[in-house]
């Protein structure tokens, strides 16, 4: 098994960051997951910083090489 390169693991963050911003919108908007809306701030922010950490290290990884 190869190692993961990092380009991977940051397409994976931007992935898990979409995926918790979809969650926290269903919390706000009370779609299955119930009305919580202090979930909804947490998940928002664990998914704004993924992104963040996703693209920073995309933009880093293209300008090194």
């Amino acid at each position: 098994m190869e190692p993961l390169r990092n380009t991977q693991l940051y397409i994976g963050a931007i992935v898990l960051g979409v995926l918790a911003l979809i969650v926290g919108v269903m919390f706000i908007a009370n779609i299955l997951l119930g009305f919580h809306p202090t979930r909804a701030y947490i998940t928002f922010g664990v998914g704004i910083i993924l992104l963040l950490v996703g693209i920073v290290g995309m933009v880093s990884t293209r300008s090194r090489g």
